[in-house]
């Protein structure tokens, strides 16, 4: 492994919402195992995978230049379409046509732009799929559903529907036997030529969540050398970029994944159920990652686990006399800095 790794509707809008905020805020409570569900995998070096441009993109590649000038007017415009709340299908291909036009800062600022209004905004388009019949209309898809199914959709006005949200970035995912919209961060890639190597990188981060996310129902729905590629990818992107405007955004996606990482998640922890004892897996990935990525923050953190594995034999908990499992105080401290000591060491 070297760095290759939400009455009944509103209720499931909530586990929806929920499900949703990792990927489009990039934002965790680090310290809760119970992180709400969050997803290609780029190496850390260079987390952006090459796709292809959209034709309308492609087809304007050879545009000249603009001046700063005029690059601004067309800043200017999109901000004004954000304001006036235009369609996401709108937005996307005003993206199609102009940033070929600009420079990659404008480019960047663009990119920045939708992702705020995504982020804004995402759970109003996601309450607007709470109608009746637009569900009855998804529950008869397959799923996972994908974008050459949108004709077995037979109702018009639902098919409408869809295909503007698919039309706008997003995804459908279910949950519950509730369908729901994601932002599909990957379809932002087609922008990877007109963007700097940051904006990018950070697209490509918040990829990796909408392409495959990381937890459901409190555990872990990718595998823990996967787990261990996106915390790397995740350090590997502020240290690579520290005045990033992103910076912020991707310092506390690196916090979920490490915290995820070295803490395990309720149905999926790093220790045996009956002895609380570390996995031998987990030890062995720990290890791993120490040797093949020494100078990261990552590999240092859990060399400093691994240490306080080996005061207390292996053990993560003890059992109480309840039965029940109580805090080691080696481990609990740890614990207790983590947060702390990963932001320092990324200086």
């Amino acid at each position: 492994m070297k760095t290759n790794f939400t009455n009944k509707r509103n209720s499931k809008l909530l586990i929806v919402a929920m499900a949703s905020t990792i990927v489009v805020a990039g934002l965790s409570a680090c310290t809760n195992n119970n992180n709400a569900d969050s997803s290609g995998t780029p190496s850390p070096s260079s987390p952006s995978a090459a796709v292809s441009a959209s034709p309308s993109a492609s087809s304007s590649a050879t545009t000249a230049p603009t001046s700063g000038s005029e690059d601004g007017a067309i800043l200017d415009a999109f901000k004004g379409k954000i304001s006036e709340k235009a369609s996401y299908a709108d937005l996307n291909a005003q993206l199609d046509a102009d940033l070929p036009k600009v420079s990659k800062d404008t480019a960047d600022e663009m990119l920045r732009q939708l992702l705020a209004y995504y982020e804004t905004n995402l759970s109003e388009m996601q309450s607007s799929f709470e109608e009746e019949k637009l569900q009855q209309q998804l529950q008869k898809v397959q799923w996972p559903f994908t974008e050459d199914q949108l004709s077995t959709i037979e109702d018009g006005a639902a098919r409408e529907k869809v295909q503007a949200a698919l039309d706008g970035g997003f995804k459908l995912e279910t949950a519950e036997g509730f369908a729901f919209p994601v932002v599909d961060y990957g379809k932002l890639k087609r922008f990877d030529s007109y963007a700097s190597p940051a904006m990018k990188d950070y697209v490509a981060l918040l990829a990796l969540e909408s392409d495959q996310k990381r937890a459901a129902d409190g555990g872990l729905t990718i595998s823990w050398e996967e787990l261990a590629n996106r915390t790397l990818t995740a350090e590997r992107f502020v240290k690579d970029y520290p005045d990033s405007p992103e910076k912020a955004k991707a310092t506390e996606r690196y916090l979920l994944y490490l915290t995820n990482l070295l803490y395990g998640l309720d149905n999926t922890p790093i220790f045996d159920f009956d002895t609380y004892k570390v996995k031998p897996d987990i030890t062995e990935l720990y290890e791993k990652i120490v040797s093949e990525n020494p100078d990261t923050a990552t590999a240092k953190l859990a060399q400093e686990f691994l240490d306080v594995l080996a005061k207390t034999d292996g053990y993560v908990f003890r059992k109480g006399d309840s039965g029940g499992q109580s805090s080691i105080p080696e481990v609990q401290a740890f614990r207790d800095q983590l947060e702390e000591k990963a932001k320092s060491l990324l200086g």
